[in-house]
């Protein structure tokens, strides 16, 4: 399988040999399945304080009797725990708390932090659908001569002639580069995912590779 290469200043310079990955079956449910398990790890745990609504002097039963210090039998109001707010004499005032639903308690079914939101999927699955992502899109193979670039005026000068109807364009290259105000994404071959081919899970239509990291593909 032959790819299209083109040099910094997005001129055709011919064909160049890709990897036989990029002529792998396309599976856009492995793909989807594989996105949702990588967004799930990103997820950060998140729940309620344990103790929410619990940090008060409810009783957890009120004593319910015609006669009694505390009783509010003849009160008409239901056998939820309460707490006081005021007193007159022997006669008490009388507001839920602690139990769900009542003003201040605690949730009835809170989020748990503890709890384990990661979308498992199994290795080869993973590693089918990374093929997937990568064959799904079309590719385009730039020149060496585009990691030589330093500066985010060349940069963004050479993916303008590169990519001019492409916005927030893909580039995989074999570095890293650090340069920032780039107008392009930038990923490092070793450090490619499936987010980043298929944003949403949904694949590309144009991915820009180097010669460099087509040859890591391998």
């Amino acid at each position: 399988m032959k790819a299209e290469l083109i040099s910094i200043d997005g001129q055709k310079k011919g064909f160049v040999e890709i990897p036989k990955v990029f002529e792998s079956e396309v599976r856009t449910d492995l793909i989807r399945r594989a996105y949702d398990s990588e967004q799930s790890k990103m997820r950060p745990a998140y729940g309620a304080f344990s103790w929410a609504g619990k940090m008060t002097s409810a009783p957890k039963q009120i004593k319910h009797a015609r006669d009694g210090y505390k009783a509010h039998y003849g009160q008409g109001i239901s056998r939820v725990p309460r707490k006081f707010l005021s007193r007159r004499g022997s006669r008490f005032f009388w507001v839920g708390a602690f139990a769900p639903g009542t003003r201040g308690g605690r949730g009835a079914h809170p989020p748990k932090s503890y709890k384990n939101l990661e979308k498992s999927i199994n290795k080869k699955e993973r590693k089918k659908a990374f093929y997937s992502a990568i064959a799904a899109s079309k590719i385009f193979v730039i020149e060496n001569k585009f990691e030589e670039l330093i500066r985010a005026k060349d940069i963004n000068n050479a993916v303008k002639k590169i990519a001019p109807e492409m916005k927030n364009a893909l580039i995989i290259t074999s570095k890293e580069f650090r340069t920032k105000n780039i107008n392009a994404k930038i990923v490092p071959a070793k450090q490619i995912s499936v987010s980043d081919l298929a944003p949403n899970a949904i694949p590309r239509k144009v991915v820009l590779w180097t010669e460099k990291a087509v040859q890591e593909m391998k």
